[in-house]
């Protein structure tokens, strides 16, 4: 008995390194795949191309030549020159960010919502070009427009890649802190060493003698003691 209670501190620490060795080793296997996540290509490389030929069309245009009202001239021209500066200023400071964290969706969603808001401002000054401008500017502007559509939506693609990406990571870590959990909240086995029958050991022996000796010498009677007057014996 006082051998199986002295075993188990030692199978309860025995227990919980297993449990924690079984959660480390399954972390490990399930956690190998999101290693191999991509992060695919930069939000710079599927835009500069279009931006670049946005740019230099919308810098070549000759609004006064356009055969429109004052008005509309001026309210082209500003769109034009609010592309530029979006262009010149405020898209390279999006762009960094996200360039340097690609697969990241905050910064390049960020990029998203201004070319996205860039192509609405292009769309409009191409709807003027269709019957005011010459037909080369015109023409330049549409493709200019098609051109960076279709970055806008390969940046697009981009973004629910990486974010389908994040999710399958989310449940797998998940997963992992689940298994982890559960592995760890197991109860500990207890480990008990059968030495056989009680009293087979030599401690057990010399035990068993005295109890037999003491219990000898509890039936023993004792002698009777002589009434008074009465002559002791001779030898």
């Amino acid at each position: 008995m006082w051998q199986r209670f002295a075993i188990a501190p030692m199978a309860l620490a025995l227990a919980i390194s297993t449990a924690t060795i079984t959660a480390s080793a399954q972390m490990a296997a399930t956690a190998q795949p999101v290693a191999h996540t991509s992060a695919g290509p930069s939000p710079s490389s599927l835009l500069q191309q279009a931006l670049s030929n946005v740019q230099s069309t919308t810098a070549d245009l000759d609004i006064s030549r356009w055969r429109t009202s004052r008005e509309v001239r001026s309210a082209t021209q500003e769109d034009i020159d609010s592309i530029q500066h979006d262009l010149n200023q405020t898209l390279p400071g999006l762009l960094a960010p996200a360039d340097a964290a690609p697969g990241s969706v905050p910064p390049t969603f960020a990029v998203y919502r201004n070319v996205d808001a860039l192509y609405d401002v292009l769309l409009r000054v191409s709807e003027v070009a269709v019957f005011a401008a010459p037909g080369d500017e015109a023409d330049a502007i549409a493709s200019s427009l098609q051109q960076l559509e279709e970055a806008r939506s390969r940046l697009g693609d981009s973004i629910l890649r990486a974010s389908q990406q994040h999710e399958a990571q989310i449940a797998e870590y998940k997963e992992v802190i689940r298994a982890a959990k559960a592995a760890q909240a197991a109860p500990p086995k207890e480990i008990i060493i059968n030495d056989g029958p009680a009293g087979t050991s030599e401690t057990g022996r010399r035990t068993e003698r005295k109890t037999v000796r003491r219990k000898r010498e509890e039936k023993k009677p004792a002698p009777a003691k002589p009434a008074p007057g009465t002559p002791k014996p001779t030898t």
